[in-house]
């Protein structure tokens, strides 16, 4: 089969042989990729504008051009039309994106969930935390779950998450009443 002309091969696939578009395939494939790498396309976008090309051949099958009985120069020539439609696409797209205007600056996380206003002794009992307790903790106020699912995604038991999360309250408490105390005394 290799001996037969892409013309009789697509004759064969006109009338219903499936095989012979995958020998056309197999046969022009690389000279295709190749053309489109010549052309400045990237790998992975040559891989993407070859399967193209070929859709392109399959869907104007009944009017495809053969030169000399080959199909490699309306390939060729589809595949460079592939690459500048892709390129004018892409160019489209980055103007596009260039002229929207620049998004609105995010608020910083920190301060709209109050932790950007602890106090140092506050961050210190945070920091040295066990990270189970520093999961519990941020699922369960910071993001709204109950203390069973926070539990459940950091891998310990409610009873367990409960324990944890009031022992570190205790502590934050702890290293925040001193300083209240002492307001509350001083004139």
């Amino acid at each position: 089969m290799e001996t037969e002309q892409d013309a009789d091969i697509w004759q064969q696939v006109l009338d219903g042989d499936s095989l012979g578009f995958g020998t056309i395939w197999d046969r022009h494939r690389d000279r295709v990729f190749w053309h489109l790498r010549y052309l400045g396309t990237p790998q992975g976008d040559a891989e993407d504008l070859t399967a193209t090309v070929f859709l392109e051949l399959w869907r104007r099958r009944r009017s495809v051009r053969m030169v000399d009985g080959s199909l490699l120069p309306w390939l060729i020539v589809t595949a460079s039309n592939v690459h500048r439609n892709g390129a004018r696409s892409r160019w489209r797209y980055h103007r596009f994106l260039a002229a929207l205007p620049p998004p609105a600056p995010a608020a910083d996380p920190a301060e709209t969930s109050g932790i950007g206003t602890l106090t140092p002794e506050a961050r210190r009992v945070l920091s040295t935390s066990n990270a189970t307790d520093r999961g519990l903790l941020a699922l369960t106020v910071l993001e709204g779950f109950t203390v069973k699912e926070a539990a459940l995604a950091v891998g310990v038991s409610e009873s367990a998450g409960k324990m944890r999360l009031s022992r570190l309250r205790s502590r934050l408490r702890a290293a925040l009443e001193p300083q209240s105390c002492l307001e509350e005394v001083v004139p």
